[in-house]
């Protein structure tokens, strides 16, 4: 609804009787009420129907905000900018609000409701990122015994056709003559060396901890275990293409249909995958399901950022990657009771499928519409989450929704940009420290049987501390900021890995203990490197710096399988190498600022005070919101104040 409302400075004595102590505080009174107190702007009632009024001041000197409220009047006082600490933040508490916050909120129950089912994306697609780590675990074996001679013991059969241990070799010896009960009779009298070894047509498999796996389904093993590594590659060669495409993809159609459409791909892909029957085939499924998994990673966790605002990006986006690391404890539960890969394969395909019914009801980014000029679907967004939250929006307000005038259009950036003098140093940063990050995470999380021990046991143990170090995560980054984390972190992962290399043989308990420090350390880095990386860059280049991000972690996925190939150098080289790229991109870190910390901020604000700018501006608006509100909304000035200021619930009046 449009108000009208009057605006006086108030002058030292009026100040008084009002309570307020800082000079250059204004008096805001409804137009009906003007004429009715005595002293014309001193109204005792505030209007019924709107909630709070957002004042901002445009002055020569920072102001700060005070004084907001939807009660018995409005006040709005000068003092030191506070406009972007995270500290005495007015209205709503946050620093970066929206013309979309200020019709919904930054985070209701409406927000809360759907980012809680979109986080929910991150498991399926946690699952297919996993699975191969019990799908193609590592099993014993030796060549299979023919059919007529199964009665042979395991042990008998291996010690006298294998005498020297060799897997993937037999004696060449006339199988087919020979009986289970005459078996070790004629080997006992034969001269062992006088055959030769011939390689084995088939093989068999311990089933001993783990059932039918891919490694015994396509005999991945002697002369075509390298295939393995191919396997592997291709999920992740897919995975990688979906990091960097998926965010194009999505800023052209939309978030919601983006989503959706390669969520229907990774669940029909899941189940072709349970029916696969060739090697070839279930190499190019995987690559497919790897770009539909890692595509609704990255649009599921940009659909939750922006539909929440403030501070609440910053927790929300850590809170969103909580699900990564439950699932990798839901991921080793179900492949302990199944013990099949097809069967493990369907069941981790259902939770996305199921996903899948919320496609009609699934909101649009509000902000991505607002960018596209969609004003007619925004609204309806915004109805909704505005009952929701309990708001009550104004007749008109989509008015205040419209596309900023071509002579205000932001200037189209490229991938370029990243490069120039300006942002080159961040961007070269960022390239090293998603490179390192995810480096070490997929290297440590694909390869947990790598390191010995009970696979099921480190997978819920790594898990666990992950889910552990990703919620104390948000707690610290609020008090110390993202840089300092993330250089913790990564440092810390990297030791942990280089100190592996000297411990004694035999200590494998402490190995496994290193390991969860650095799946603890990194998982952190996990959930903090999309958020920091995006306030790196300006608004409008932050789809560009995250993208380069994921482009460099793309080329540290396909490296992964390849560098646990190093193994066969040295044990622990592959986890070394690790841990150098952590160090490196911990300390590179160095060079950068963290623009959401305290120090960063109060820097900001003394260098805006003291500048004197007669365009600086103390707001929590963008530019275009405010030319669309006084579009729409017309102010006249007057004398002493400014009057016949329309504005509607939750709008903002700029003095």
């Amino acid at each position: 609804m449009k108000r009208h409302y009057f605006v006086q400075q108030m002058n030292n004595q009026q100040q008084q009787q009002r309570g307020a102590m800082d000079g250059g505080v204004y008096a805001i009174t409804p137009m009906s009420q003007v004429g009715q107190s005595s002293k014309g702007f001193d109204a005792t009632d505030g209007p019924p129907d709107y909630g709070i009024v957002n004042i901002y001041q445009k002055s020569t000197s920072a102001g700060d905000l005070k004084g907001l409220g939807g009660g018995k009047g409005f006040y709005l006082g000068s003092g030191d900018d506070k406009s972007d600490s995270d500290s005495d933040v007015t209205v709503g508490g946050d620093s970066d609000s929206d013309i979309i916050s200020e019709y919904i909120g930054h985070y209701g129950l409406w927000q809360f409701f759907w980012t809680f089912l979109l986080c929910l994306f991150q498991i399926p697609t946690t699952f297919h990122i996993f699975c191969l780590v019990f799908q193609a675990a590592s099993r014993d074996f030796w060549c299979a015994r023919p059919a007529h001679l199964r009665s042979v013991p395991v042990d008998l059969w291996r010690n006298l056709t294998q005498p020297d241990g060799a897997k993937c070799s037999q004696l060449n010896v006339p199988y087919e003559q020979l009986t289970a009960d005459g078996f070790a009779g004629y080997f006992a009298s034969m001269n062992v060396s006088s055959y030769e070894q011939v390689s084995c047509s088939a093989y068999e498999f311990d089933g001993t901890i783990f059932g039918q796996t891919v490694i015994a389904e396509f005999g991945l093993v002697c002369d075509r275990a390298k295939m393995m590594s191919i396997v592997e590659m291709c999920f992740l060669a897919g995975a990688a293409m979906g990091s960097v495409g998926s965010g194009w993809i999505s800023d052209q159609f939309g978030r919601r249909h983006t989503l959706m459409c390669f969520a229907l791909i990774q669940a029909i892909t899941g189940f072709l995958l349970g029916f696969a029957t060739s090697l070839e085939l279930y190499m190019a499924l995987r690559v497919i399901i790897g770009f539909a998994s890692m595509s609704v990673a990255v649009v599921s966790f940009v659909l939750v950022v922006e539909l929440v605002s403030g501070r609440y990006r910053t927790v929300i986006g850590i809170l969103n990657i909580l699900p990564v690391a439950i699932s990798y404890v839901l991921a080793a539960g179900i492949a302990y009771f199944t013990r099949d890969w097809r069967l493990m394969q369907f069941i981790i395909t259902i939770p996305g499928a199921m996903l899948l019914s919320i496609w009609y009801w699934l909101p649009e980014s509000p902000r991505w519409l607002l960018a596209k000029g969609r004003i007619d679907e925004l609204k309806l967004v915004i109805d909704r989450a505005a009952k929701t939250n309990g708001f009550r929006l104004p007749e008109g307000y989509e008015k205040t929704l419209a596309t900023p005038d071509p002579d205000h259009a932001q200037e189209v950036v490229s991938i370029f940009d990243l490069f120039r003098m300006k942002f080159l140093r961040t961007t070269l940063v960022m390239l090293v420290v998603w490179f390192g990050i995810v480096l070490i995470y997929f290297g440590i999380t694909l390869h947990l049987s790598n390191l010995g021990g009970d696979i099921y046991l480190n997978t819920v143990l790594a898990g666990s501390v992950e889910a552990i170090a990703i919620c104390l995560s948000i707690v610290v980054v609020l008090k110390l900021g993202l840089r300092v984390n993330l250089f913790l972190y990564m440092v810390v992962a990297g030791i942990s890995c280089i100190v592996m290399n000297f411990v004694p043989d035999g200590n494998l308990w402490v190995i496994i203990t290193l390991a969860m420090i650095v799946k603890c350390a990194v998982g952190a880095c996990n959930a903090i490197i999309p958020t920091f990386t995006a306030y790196q860059y300006p608004t409008t280049m932050r789809n560009l710096g995250v993208g380069a991000g994921n482009f460099a972690a793309g080329i540290a996925l396909i490296i992964v399988p390849y560098l646990w190939l190093l193994e066969h150098t040295d044990q622990y080289l592959p986890i070394t190498v690790m841990g150098v790229f952590s160090i490196i991109g911990g300390l590179s870190l160095i060079v950068l600022k963290d623009k959401l910390s305290k120090k960063h901020q109060h820097r900001r604000q003394r260098s805006g005070s003291g500048s004197g700018s007669a365009g600086s501006v103390v707001t929590r608006s963008t530019d275009d919101d405010t030319r669309r509100i006084e579009k729409h909304f017309p102010r006249d000035q007057a004398e002493n104040g400014i009057s016949n200021i329309g504005f509607a619930q939750n709008e903002s009046i700029f003095l």
